[in-house]
């Protein structure tokens, strides 16, 4: 009996995790930690044990104010953290004397993500939080929101033995195993949107490769262009 007696005229040029081709790279390993495992050609971030990996990022922020201040406003506590938030310090500028004064908001790198007004609610740059009034609020008072969590480690390299066990699903380390990552390189991933040349990567909530509305990973650009669910190539270099 012939197990396969059509095939395509083309053939796929690659698959989730496999490495691109021979230009420098850097690869590590690290231990799984989630239970689940971690599949081919997704993101590791850096687990809680030495030397661990996990398949998700847990991002979390904290508000506070500068000591100089003049005046005694205070950041929403715990701001909320979405899609296109970056780990690091934002900072808050006050550009007016004023109770209900606008303010303008820089990322971790510097950009200006937007501007917000005393005592509104501000969302932007993934975060949203409110400065609230207190005393007399100065130009150039400023105030910070800290977003911590643990960073993405690297792109999960395809392990073309790895055989299945029971209660392994395929393509996908098991839970303990060592597996390698891509820390720098060119690697195949599976799109979660339209993509193109050129644009910076961003990991959504599902794990996608997406070019908005998700999580930046550091350094990473798709390095061809394509459409959702196809695969394309992304690289740090």
């Amino acid at each position: 009996m012939a197990l396969q007696s059509t095939y395509s005229d083309t053939i796929a040029a690659g698959y989730k995790g496999l490495v691109a081709n021979g230009e420098t790279s850097n690869r590590i390993t690290r231990t799984i930690e989630t239970a689940g495992g971690i599949g081919f050609g997704v993101v590791a971030y850096r687990g809680a044990g030495d030397h661990g990996c996990v398949a998700a990022q847990t991002l979390v922020a904290a508000g506070s104010e500068d000591a100089g201040n003049t005046g005694t406003g205070t950041v929403t506590d715990a701001p909320t953290v979405s899609a296109g938030a970056k780990i690091g310090r934002y900072t808050l500028l006050l550009l007016q004397t004023s109770a209900t004064g606008e303010y303008s908001v820089h990322d971790p790198d510097g950009v200006l993500v937007g501007s917000g007004n005393i005592a509104s609610a501000f969302t932007g740059g993934g975060l949203a939080f409110t400065w609230a009034n207190g005393g007399t609020m100065t130009i150039g008072d400023k105030a910070y929101v800290d977003v911590t969590g643990n960073e993405a480690l690297g792109i999960v390299i395809a392990g073309q033995t790895a055989g299945l066990v029971a209660g392994q699903t395929t393509d996908t380390y098991a839970r303990y195993e060592n597996v390698p990552i891509m820390t720098q390189g060119v690697i195949w991933v599976e799109a979660g949107g339209s993509v193109t040349d050129g644009a910076a990567v961003q990991v959504d909530g599902d794990g996608n490769f997406v070019a908005s509305g998700g999580i930046p990973l550091p350094g990473w650009k798709f390095d061809t262009t394509g459409a959702d669910d196809g695969l394309v190539k992304i690289a740090k270099r």
